[in-house]
């Protein structure tokens, strides 16, 4: 019985040519709204895009920062970081203390 009233709506549709435009209409305009370059699937995936990059940008944000402290540390010459920069980099060491060192294998 469904497939039958389905049936005459179709030929109804068919039928009068207005509700043929509207239907034609819609159908043209609904494909053209998902599917087109500007389209709703377009607008998601940009959307997507848009909160990855934001959060790439925050946590770049953060790192500047940090490197930006590290960097006032050095220009103000913290006797500390210096101390540091020069164990890690030169490999000098206080009076009287030992560095073990360990190959990397």
């Amino acid at each position: 019985m469904p497939k039958f009233t389905l049936k005459k709506r179709i030929r109804k549709i068919l039928k009068t040519p207005k509700l043929l435009l509207i239907t034609a209409t819609i159908l043209v305009l609904s494909t053209t709204l998902l599917f087109a370059n500007k389209g709703i699937w377009r607008h998601v995936s940009l959307r997507r895009d848009i909160s990855a990059l934001q959060s790439q940008d925050a946590s770049l944000t953060d790192e500047e920062q940090k490197l930006q402290t590290r960097v006032d540390l050095l220009t103000k010459e913290d006797p500390t970081m210096i101390e540091r920069i020069a164990r890690e980099r030169y490999h000098l060491k206080k009076h009287e203390e030992i560095i073990y060192r360990r190959d990397k294998k």
